[in-house]
């Protein structure tokens, strides 16, 4: 069963598009993988899956319900990490979840609310008010306040921010936990690829408002030894059918770029196959086959 399904989304601001035929599905239970670069739509997405835009075309449902129209349900049973969450400095973190709780009609006494501080990872008894603590702990406090409701389904927005590595494998194993334990669904959206590589069995990947690639996560981890490549070409070139090198298997034409397996034959032995073909490469670069090979492969941009 889903937990969200997207169809055919499309949203514009100002006549431009943002949002271009987005489709997408998210199993119940799973933890699933958001990425894209700066301005793909990724926040626009997430804004209409949580009711606060609307979409211009397409359908959305999330836990079998429209977001708009049984916004009051949802709002019982999904809860979202905003990338900027506001966080009222002058109270302390007890005080804050506990806010929180009864604006979605949850009672957390103190004791309650000093449980969810220490599952991730905060001292129960810190009284301090909020403005003294770091970025890391204020993301933390972030992230307990998005579970005040014990949600099915909850989306965050750059969840790890702030936090070092041992405070990123913390809330990894609060995440993991989240969803094994107690059968949570979480969309994850991130720039940090090893969240992704760690947390995630499917995932999508949204650039310049289309989704470029979504599927499950594993199979494209190729750690077989095959010679991978990839090469981009521009815009008015020949582009190569698959099967028409013997060397040279084309295995994806995406976005510009030849994803190819070299078979018998150097890089620079395949570049001037392609060259002598007409095939105007411009880039060329070895794939291990990694979340980072098939993210560049399906966006333009470099990982910052």
């Amino acid at each position: 069963m889903n937990a969200v399904k997207v169809e055919r989304l499309c949203k514009s601001f100002d006549d431009k598009l943002v949002l271009d035929d987005v489709s997408l599905s998210v199993n119940r239970g799973d933890i699933y993988g958001f990425l894209g670069p700066n301005g793909s739509g990724k926040t626009t997405t997430l804004r209409i899956l949580l009711g606060i835009l609307r979409q211009d075309k397409g359908n959305v449902n999330l836990l079998d319900m429209d977001p708009v129209t049984c916004s009051a349900e949802l709002h019982r049973r999904v809860n979202a990490l905003p990338e900027s969450h506001g966080l009222y400095g002058w109270m302390s973190p007890q005080a804050y979840l506990r806010f929180f709780a009864e604006l979605y009609g949850v009672s957390l006494n103190l004791k309650d609310a000093q449980s969810r501080l220490q599952q991730v990872g905060l001292n129960p008894d810190d009284h301090r008010p909020i403005h003294t603590f770091s970025q890391g702990m204020r993301q933390r406090l972030g992230i307990a306040r998005a579970m005040v409701n014990d949600p099915e389904l909850l989306i965050l927005d750059e969840p790890t921010n702030g936090l070092d590595p041992r405070g990123r494998r913390e809330i990894h194993d609060l995440f993991l936990t989240l969803n094994r334990e107690r059968g949570i669904t979480l969309i994850l959206s991130t720039h940090i690829l090893d969240d992704v590589e760690r947390l995630c069995t499917r995932l999508a990947i949204l650039d310049r408002g289309k989704i470029r690639y979504e599927g499950p996560l594993a199979v494209n981890l190729d750690q077989s030894g095959r010679v991978l490549y990839r090469f981009h070409i521009d815009e008015a070139s020949k582009v190569p059918a698959p099967g028409c090198y013997p060397n040279i298997r084309i295995l994806e034409v995406n976005n510009g770029w030849l994803k190819c397996e070299l078979l018998g034959v150097s890089a620079p032995e395949a570049l001037r196959t392609l060259l002598q073909d007409g095939v105007a490469v411009s880039e060329a670069a070895r794939l291990s086959g990694g979340l980072e090979d098939l993210y560049l492969t399906h966006t333009r941009v470099n990982l910052a």
